[in-house]
């Protein structure tokens, strides 16, 4: 009888460990009601006006907390003043202070500081196929978002890359930003052929080259240094969400970790390296990382629960029972960490306590009664042979 119990013991343990390991992957794909929320504080209208008083309109990305606007060189070609123009405020101390025609781009200087900014992405892990936004002003139609794939990358007449997409965009939209599925900046639109749903992106990198090319530096995030190394530093973090994306977390530790050597403060890739680390079964540095997020104060419940998880692979169940019962006065509804601290009361041989969690995870996660039950008869066998 007892050698039964163990080999059920022994199988229920396994399956505990697979439960342990089990985590809904935090993707950070976005809908496009998502991706609106986050860029439509960023994005703008541009009025250029002429010698004559005519206007010609456009669309803009703040990509400066410091006042500075990107937009297409060809909204704003020829204009004697321009205007920058966000739903009830309309800012008129506009300067230009860097422009390419070729890749037919424009910097606009505002004396005003911007609350909400987009943060570029590297465009170099850009794949066709790829699911994108955009965002501007079409005809007038004040940020109005539509929704495209990659289409293909293509070569101009001027030696300019650029992004084709089926997003599309109108008169009215140019300069306007085009996203990923993260709401990063991929490009600004630039033009298109509408009957053949044609249209094409500037990409975002030829905007920190030009600014580059005056000496400007970008100090307005803690993701952001100066722009000498942000293409390199967005590569890095855009290659290793595209790791994390594809479960690659060998190559998402990597990439994560040369971001962290810049950014040290951003808690939340801190938080996707340590998840990366316990997958790799790199328990003590997964612990140190999840531990500078809860410094934080960052994640909590979730950071709680995972570095029990790898308290409890390292067989330290005491301190995997303190963070799952941290987790559970935050979140005292969570099914999985009743499941988790269950097992590790077993571990503890405090099968009381172990029953109870097993019982109150089952009554808020009814799937799991058809595991637990057999663990929880098991359980209480060993209970009645203390006796």
């Amino acid at each position: 009888m007892k050698k039964q119990v163990y080999k059920i013991m022994n199988k229920f343990l396994f399956i505990s460990y697979f439960i342990i390991f089990h985590l809904n992957l935090l993707t950070q794909e976005f809908n496009a009601e998502k991706i609106y929320e986050i860029a439509d504080k960023s994005v703008v209208v541009i009025y250029a006006y002429d010698e004559n008083g005519n206007i010609s309109q456009g669309s803009g990305v703040i990509i400066d907390r410091n006042g500075l606007v990107a937009t297409n060189y060809h909204v704003c070609r020829g204009a004697g003043k321009i205007e920058v123009k966000h739903y009830d405020k309309t800012f008129g101390d506009v300067s230009i202070l860097a422009q390419d025609e070729l890749s037919d781009l424009l910097i606009l200087k505002l004396n005003v500081t911007f609350p909400h900014i987009l943060v570029p992405a590297g465009t170099n892990s850009l794949k066709q196929g790829q699911r994108i936004f955009a965002i501007g002003s079409p005809e007038g139609y004040e940020n109005s978002i539509s929704e495209g794939i990659i289409s293909g990358f293509r070569i101009n007449s001027n030696n300019i890359r650029l992004i084709q997409m089926t997003a599309p965009i109108t008169e009215g939209s140019s300069g306007g930003a085009v996203l990923n599925s993260r709401g990063e900046l991929i490009g600004l639109s630039t033009s298109g052929q509408h009957e053949g749903n044609i249209y094409f992106t500037v990409p975002s990198d030829y905007i920190y080259e030009l600014l580059e090319t005056v000496g400007i530096k970008i100090e307005n995030t803690d993701k952001v240094t100066k722009i000498s190394d942000y293409a390199e530093e967005a590569d890095y973090l855009s290659f290793g969400e595209n790791a994390y994306r594809d479960n690659n977390f060998e190559d998402a530790e990597v990439y994560y970790s040369r971001h962290l050597e810049k950014f040290s403060n951003d808690f939340g890739i801190l938080y996707k390296r340590a998840y990366s680390r316990f997958r790799l079964k790199d328990y003590q540095k997964a612990i140190a990382d999840f531990t500078r997020v809860l410094e934080s104060g960052t994640n909590k419940v979730e950071t709680l629960f995972y570095r029990g998880n790898c308290y409890f692979m390292s067989k330290d169940y005491n301190r995997a029972y303190s963070d799952y019962t941290s987790a559970l006065e935050i979140e005292p509804d969570n099914a999985e960490i009743y499941y988790n601290r269950g097992y590790t009361n077993l571990r503890l041989l405090r099968y009381e306590e172990a029953i109870s969690d097993w019982k109150k995870a089952i009554m808020l996660k009814t799937e799991y009664e058809k595991e637990l039950h057999p663990r929880i008869t098991v359980t209480e066998e060993l209970i009645n042979k203390r006796k």
